[in-house]
Formats: C-alpha cells, sequence, structure tokens
C-alpha cells in the first residue's frame, strides 16, 4: 500500500533526479512528503495512545529537521529555484491532494478527521514556501494551482 500511495509522487521525483531537477526534487521530497508526514503525526498524536504518542513525537521532530534542510537549501537558491519551484508546485500538489482524499477513511478510523489533515499540511506548507521566500500571495496562488487540478 505504501509504495502505490506514493508511486506518482516516487515517479515524478524519479524523473526530476534523471532530469537533475535537484530543486523539483527537492520540493516533492522535502517539502510536500515532509509537510504531509508532519500534518499526519500532528492530527494523529492529539489521538494516540500513551505509547504511539511517545514514539510520534520523536519521528515528527525528525520530520521537521528534514523539512527544515530543504526549506534551508531552496531559500539560499531561491532566486535561481522560484520558477521551477512554481512550475514542479503546479505538477505535484494536486497528488498530494488526492493522497488526503484516499486517506480519509483511514484516518477517521483512527479518530483523525481529513479537513484537520487538509489544514495542517496547507499550514505547513505554506509555512515552508514562506521562509524559503514566497509572499503571502505567491503561497495563495501556489495552493490555489494545486487545487485547481483535483
Amino acid at each position: 500500500m505504501p509504495r502505490q500511495f506514493f508511486a506518482d509522487l516516487h515517479h515524478n521525483f524519479q524523473v526530476a533526479a534523471a532530469a537533475n531537477k535537484v530543486v523539483t526534487c527537492l520540493l516533492i521530497q522535502a517539502l510536500l512528503v515532509e509537510c504531509f508526514a508532519i500534518a499526519a503525526y500532528n492530527i494523529y498524536i492529539p489521538v494516540a495512545d500513551d505509547f504511539a504518542r511517545k514514539i510520534t513525537e520523536g519521528v515528527v521532530k525528525d520530520e521537521y529537521s528534514h523539512l527544515n534542510y530543504g526549506a534551508t537549501w531552496l531559500r539560499d537558491h531561491f532566486e535561481t529555484s522560484k520558477t521551477e519551484l512554481e512550475a514542479a508546485n503546479r505538477q505535484n500538489l494536486p497528488l498530494v491532494w488526492r493522497m488526503l482524499n484516499q486517506v480519509e477513511a483511514d484516518a477517521k478510523v483512527l479518530g483523525m478527521e481529513k479537513e484537520a489533515l487538509v489544514e495542517d499540511f496547507m499550514i505547513q506548507y505554506g509555512e515552508a514556501l514562506s521562509e524559503i521566500g514566497f509572499t503571502t500571495r505567491d503561497i495563495m496562488r501556489l495552493s490555489a494551482f494545486g487545487l485547481a487540478a483535483v
């Protein structure tokens, strides 16, 4: 299931890697996947039992460090990577929306609401884009491109 779940993002990452598109690879792995994971963990922690909560809190710290690594690199190369970031966002954000829709039933079983996952994902992703150098207007535009393709 996880392999199939991430298959489209994995494919796009592999295509970008073969084309030496580091910026696209970082957007997929360090922003989209990490923000997705952080959102899922953030929404899971309040409903997790004590044992799972303790483990998940440690894992989410690692996810934030991965996100920070990618965001820092992209921020340092923002001017030269902005166009590719926007194109990669347009191609890959709709895949994340589809993934968020796919986990709705499983999330509900765990006591997690899809709307909370979407909200937390957008907060994490928006904050990462802001840290990189995008303005609030840019972030809203990038988010809308993702939604328009759903």
